[in-house]
């Protein structure tokens, strides 16, 4: 019988009798051989039964494995509550977001309508988040200093 995956396949000239696979023994269809049709080249893979059984086999492993590691997960918690031992928390911790620092505005900077404006000779601009603008106080060091966006700057 012809497995249901290879039904599909074209046998390029090789009789089918009774769905084999065709044998050494019979003789190609008016003597055209597979390579001399064209697009033809593909026929069934003579090992086919044992690639399926290896591909059994595999699914199966990978199925036992499974099963042994519900098994032994069982036993842990089995184990775990006959001791008294807590449980592993496998739920994430939830950590409160870090407060958000407010700096203060600094000089040449203006905060108008919920845009942060900064002086630039006699014209105002307008500071984004993208903008690259830093400031660092006078006399301070380089941690000091600090991003300044409208969200920095507390501008809503």
């Amino acid at each position: 019988m012809r497995p249901a995956a290879l039904s599909g396949l074209r046998t390029c000239g090789w009789p089918r009798i009774s769905g084999a696979h065709p044998g050494p023994a019979e003789a190609p269809v008016s003597g055209a051989s597979p390579a001399a049709v064209p697009g033809c080249g593909l026929r069934p893979y003579p090992d086919y039964p044992l690639l399926l059984f290896n591909a059994y086999e595999r699914r199966q492993a990978r199925h036992d494995a499974g099963e042994a590691l519900r098994v032994v997960s069982a036993e842990m918690r089995r184990l775990e509550r006959e001791l008294g031992v807590p449980a592993v928390d496998t739920q994430p911790v939830r950590h409160a977001p870090p407060a958000r620092l407010v700096y203060p505005v600094p000089p040449g900077y203006r905060c108008s309508g919920g845009a942060l404006l900064h002086r630039a000779g006699n014209s105002w601009t307008q500071v984004t988040a993208r903008s690259n603008h830093v400031y660092c106080p006078h006399g301070g060091t380089v941690a000091d200093c600090y991003p300044v966006t409208p969200q920095n700057v507390g501008c809503r």
